[in-house]
């Protein structure tokens, strides 16, 4: 199995590209900037530098693997506008799944957020708390959520 981790340079992702690639998992890792992926390349995990909003990036970056972790998003950064967390977020899940598809990967694990349950009134919550994101994070990864669901089953109806 060959892995392409997006997001790794950051908390999540970055625990998962290594921790495949301690497991012996071949991982890819598309990053912006290859300064802020230094421990990645230690941990011999290949390199692609990209941004998610690119669909050539995406392309070179989705070749040849097996799955993808689609891990990146813009968690809550002041200064940055609605459309760029949308273009991240949201819009970037299906080109992502798209890239994945014409890639060969056969699997593509996408990464939302509790937040998108917002406020839970009697924690815990599971699957069937209600949906009632709070902010421009949590609506934009609820909308990805939905394009996720959409891109699978146009992939799936071509299959």
């Amino acid at each position: 199995m060959r892995a392409l981790v997006t997001g790794a340079t950051g908390f999540t992702g970055g625990h998962l590209a290594r921790s495949l690639a301690a497991a012996g998992v071949p991982v890819r890792a598309l990053v912006r900037d290859v300064n802020d992926a230094r421990e990645l390349k230690v941990a011999g995990i290949e390199l692609v530098v990209g941004d998610l909003r690119d669909p050539a990036a995406l392309n070179s970056a989705s070749s040849g693997v097996d799955v993808v972790y689609h891990i990146a998003a813009i968690y809550r950064q002041a200064g940055i506008s609605r459309e760029t967390y949308r273009a991240v977020n949201a819009t970037a899940v299906g080109t992502v799944i798209e890239a994945a598809a014409r890639g060969g990967a056969r699997r593509v694990v996408h990464c939302s957020t509790v937040g998108v349950h917002g406020d839970i009134e009697r924690p815990p919550a599971n699957e069937d708390a209600p949906i009632r994101p709070g902010d421009i994070y949590q609506v934009t990864k609820l909308e990805g959520e939905h394009i996720a669901r959409e891109a699978g089953k146009g992939l799936a109806s071509r299959s």
